[in-house]
């Protein structure tokens, strides 16, 4: 049942990953990926994929910090996955963790 529900995110995921790019694609008249993404980094425009780190480790920031009975019993997962999500980018907030995400994906490649 598990693994159902992670491919099932991970299609959902690239579906609407494709719709973002197809938007964009339309937008600027072009039908390159390669202009896409750097269209993406002009505008501060993040994938669906960074997007959705940021939001749930927001989300898992404030749900360690909640005092909720209900909350406390995913205490345990909610904090692991979220010191997991830090530890990657050597951070220790979710503002931080965002700033570093949008620094990550802004840094033109040459």
């Amino acid at each position: 049942m598990q693994q159902k529900c992670v491919k099932c995110y991970h299609v959902t995921k690239q579906s609407l990953e494709f719709t973002l790019t197809r938007l964009f694609m339309k937008v600027f008249r072009t039908a390159s990926a390669t202009v896409v993404i750097e269209c993406q980094r002009n505008f501060c425009f993040l994938p669906v994929v960074l997007q959705i780190q940021i939001r749930t480790a927001r989300f898992l920031q404030v749900f360690t910090a909640t005092e909720n009975s209900l909350c406390l019993l995913f205490y345990d997962n909610a904090a692991e996955q979220l010191c997991d999500m830090f530890r990657e980018h050597n951070v220790r907030t979710a503002n931080q963790f965002a700033n570093a995400v949008y620094g990550e994906f802004t840094v033109v490649e040459q």
